[in-house]
């Protein structure tokens, strides 16, 4: 991170356009349910302009762009996954109805899958997809599987809880979460091999106070079913293990904005918390930061009196953290859905320490050279990625920290960022050498593509030479620890895509 800058005047940040009461019935219904807000004008469009023509001048945003995103405040926001949903018994019917009607009112994609589903003429809210399927689909557990590869391809599913009837095949269960790091959940009259499978056991109807073990979710019969949807949602989140994202910001209002409203908008994992470490902005970026945090339950705010760098700040960061799973992300990122979920499933293997995503401007192989200008066309391409290269990874020498992600037992085992480089640079390549040190494979995955403005914080020292001086000092730094000559990471030739 650069220096602290001399004090200027702040940027002002636009207000929140005004809404109507959303605390108002719905006109001329005694539903007792309340209308929702008007959403306010989103920062992210599909023809925003956020990588110049020229890759050279990538740390720089079009003038259009850069206004608009200072003028836009970021619009708070939850993770919605996906549900999926196997009709059973037709004793069933009418509950999983209300289940696939309850998430679809609170604007999670769901898929109702059975034999009748389709046949179902009441009113549905838009996210909510009835799909007919035959029971021979369901008795055959291979048929089954392609069917849903091929639903979650085509819809472009990734985080999804998988809500099942007792007769399906228990030895699904653990390939389809190793696989697509879905979760599944089944009724607690499903056959016990079943349940000892699954992530979530649900008694519905039940007089029986709600058992105090993970996993299990009563609702009784006296619950409304809206708070019902709330026991359901919060038992699915808990069901992944909860992942940390460390973003640290210090100034660049345009960019953190960009970052932080693609981070909120794609993260479909249920379970995770955004922890911004800000270095003393100037410009606006702590107030906007702050908006967030009390707006939206995942977003934290750790605000420094001085810019303290790149490994004290995210350090903190770290110390900080509640999850099982660490992400250390650049402000001058932004991430397509999916990312957080795919990331995670490569964690799952414990051999490995660090993994990386791909990306359009790093030092090495990772760097893939794609052409894209608009937010539109750079999420086709991260798309376009995760579909060529499903489950891929290979072994790198340095996961680049402009997005890093690791488990806490390997943070643990490895320890913090070594706080000797200052105000950055060079973090990353000793991180992973003390991670191949302990033991831990360090790999990139093509599957997971993160648009990298870089240098957009850091760079602004170029003009005036501290970059390079930077460099040498780090540099000298990092040989003099570790008894070796740095050898300059080889990014591979650009290729026509």
């Amino acid at each position: 991170m650069p220096p602290e800058p001399e004090a200027r005047r702040p940027v002002p940040i636009a207000p929140a356009a005004a809404v109507p009461d959303d605390d108002l019935p719905h006109p001329g219904c005694n539903c007792g349910r309340r209308r929702s807000a008007r959403p306010a004008a989103p920062l992210l469009t599909d023809d925003l302009v956020i990588a110049a023509r020229d890759r050279a001048r990538e740390p720089e945003l079009p003038a259009a762009t850069e206004q608009h995103a200072l003028a836009t405040p970021v619009t708070p926001r939850l993770a919605k996954y996906d549900l999926v949903i196997l009709s059973g018994s037709e004793a069933a019917a009418e509950r999983e109805a209300r289940i696939a009607a309850e998430f679809a009112r609170h604007e999670h994609r769901v898929f109702h899958l059975g034999e009748r589903v389709a046949d179902d003429t009441r009113p549905a809210a838009p996210t909510l997809h009835r799909i007919a399927i035959s029971p021979d689909l369901l008795a055959s557990p291979n048929e089954l599987f392609r069917f849903l590869s091929e639903l979650r391809r085509r819809e472009g599913i990734e985080a999804a809880m998988l809500l099942v009837p007792g007769g399906f095949n228990p030895a699904l269960v653990s390939e389809i979460r190793e696989r697509w790091n879905w979760r599944i959940a089944t009724s607690i009259d499903a056959p016990a091999a079943l349940r000892e499978q699954v992530d979530v056991t649900i008694a519905v109807d039940t007089d029986a106070q709600s058992p105090d073990v993970p996993g299990v979710v009563a609702l009784p019969r006296s619950m409304a079913w809206p708070s019902r949807w709330a026991a359901l949602d919060a038992a699915f989140r808990a069901a992944w293990p909860r992942a940390s994202v460390i973003v640290l910001t210090h100034d660049n209002l345009a960019f953190s904005r960009m970052c932080v409203a693609s981070l909120l908008e794609n993260t479909d994992y249920p379970n995770y918390e955004l922890i911004v470490v800000d270095n003393a902005s100037t410009d606006g970026t702590r107030e906007e930061m702050e908006r967030l945090a009390r707006e939206t339950p995942v977003v934290r705010l750790l605000a420094n009196d001085q810019n303290v760098g790149f490994g004290p700040g995210n350090n903190q960061g770290l110390a900080a953290a509640t999850g099982d799973i660490f992400v250390l992300l650049n402000n001058d990122t932004m991430v397509p859905r999916g990312w957080l979920t795919r990331l995670a499933r490569h964690l799952g293997d414990p051999a490995v320490g660090l993994v990386g995503p791909a990306t359009n401007r790093t030092c090495n192989e990772a760097q893939i050279d794609i052409p894209y200008q608009t937010y539109a066309e750079f999420r086709a391409v991260a798309r376009n990625q995760a579909l060529r290269h499903e489950g891929e990874r290979y072994a790198i020498r340095m996961p680049m920290m402009f997005c890093t992600a690791f488990r806490r037992d390997a943070f643990e085992r490895i320890g913090p960022l070594d706080e000797r480089y200052e105000v950055g640079m060079f973090e990353d390549e000793d991180y992973a050498l003390r991670a191949r040190a302990a033991g831990y494979t360090l790999v990139w995955t093509p599957e997971v593509y993160i648009h990298h403005a870089y240098h957009a914080s850091i760079g602004k020292l170029l003009p005036t030479g501290d970059y390079m001086r930077l460099v040498k000092l780090n540099q000298g730094r990092f040989e003099e620890k570790w008894g070796i000559c740095w050898e300059r990471h080889r990014p591979p030739p650009p290729t026509a895509s």
